[in-house]
Formats: C-alpha cells, sequence, structure tokens
C-alpha cells in the first residue's frame, strides 16, 4: 500500500514536471518565432533605404530595388512556411502576413535580368512606398522591435 502511494506520487509529480517542460518549450518557440520576424523587418528597413539611395541617384540602380521587394516576399514565404511546418503560427501572425505578401505583391517584381526599366508611375509608387514605410516605423535609424505586436501595428499601419 504503501509503494502504491509512492508511485503514485511520482507518478503526478513527473506528469507536473512534463507538462510544465512542455508549456516552457511552447513559450519559447513562440518568443523565437516572434524573433524571426526581426529579419524580415530588416529587409523593409534596407528597402526604404534602397528607393531612397535611387531617388537621390536618379534611379540608376533601379534593380536593387525590386530585388529588396524579392527579398521582403521570400522572407514572408520563410516566416510562413516555418510557422505551419512547426505548428507555433498564430492566427493572427497568418493573417499578417497575408496582408503583407498581398500589399507587395502589387509592386513590380524582379525578372532576374538587371535591365529592367521602371515606367514613372512604378517609380513614383515606389516613393509612396518609402514614405508609407518610414511612416509606419521601418526606416533608417528607425528603431524596430522583435515583438509580433509591434510588428502587426507597423503592418496595419502600412497597410491602411
Amino acid at each position: 500500500m504503501k509503494t502504491k502511494k509512492i508511485i503514485i506520487v511520482l507518478s503526478v509529480l513527473l506528469n507536473i514536471v512534463l507538462i510544465t517542460y512542455l508549456f516552457l518549450k511552447e513559450n519559447h518557440l513562440t518568443s523565437v518565432y516572434s524573433n524571426l520576424s526581426f529579419g524580415l523587418q530588416g529587409d523593409l528597413v534596407q528597402l526604404e533605404s534602397a528607393i531612397d539611395y535611387q531617388i537621390k541617384n536618379n534611379w540608376s540602380e533601379e534593380n536593387t530595388v525590386l530585388e529588396k521587394i524579392e527579398d521582403i516576399q521570400e522572407s514572408i514565404n520563410y516566416l510562413m512556411v516555418t510557422g505551419k511546418d512547426s505548428g507555433i503560427i498564430s492566427r493572427k501572425q497568418e493573417e499578417d502576413l497575408w496582408k503583407l505578401h498581398r500589399y507587395f505583391s502589387k509592386f513590380p517584381t524582379y525578372s532576374g535580368f538587371p535591365n529592367t526599366n521602371l515606367d514613372n508611375k512604378s517609380i513614383n509608387d515606389l516613393i509612396m512606398l518609402k514614405d508609407d514605410l518610414r511612416a509606419a516605423g521601418w526606416g533608417m535609424n528607425l528603431g524596430y522591435s522583435s515583438d509580433w505586436n509591434s510588428f502587426s501595428e507597423k503592418i496595419n499601419n502600412l497597410i491602411k
């Protein structure tokens, strides 16, 4: 009888330890996933800077801007795939990434050839994008956070 009580107590303690471990591990994975947005935000800052550089240099290397847009789309895809494969992406995070994906899908894409010429409408759209990125909080000499709530707020500010 005493042995059964000891086994039950040990079993309960072991289950508590395992549940706590799983809870902490899930929190850690969620935090790590949230921090992955830092790379995407870095790409957004670089895009703002690349557009600014092209404005100051008469759009002499416009392909660099298109490559940055492609980098952003790849980062969005990476975050979606990683989140789904690991099972830690929330519905809100997925919605945020889809909003950002749809937003950037309206801009010209990099053809793979360094001879793309942008028309005046595309250039004006990119100049507005630069201003919108800066207003949302993504720009050179502006700080940004790896916290998903802050990231989500900036996405909503960009898209409005």
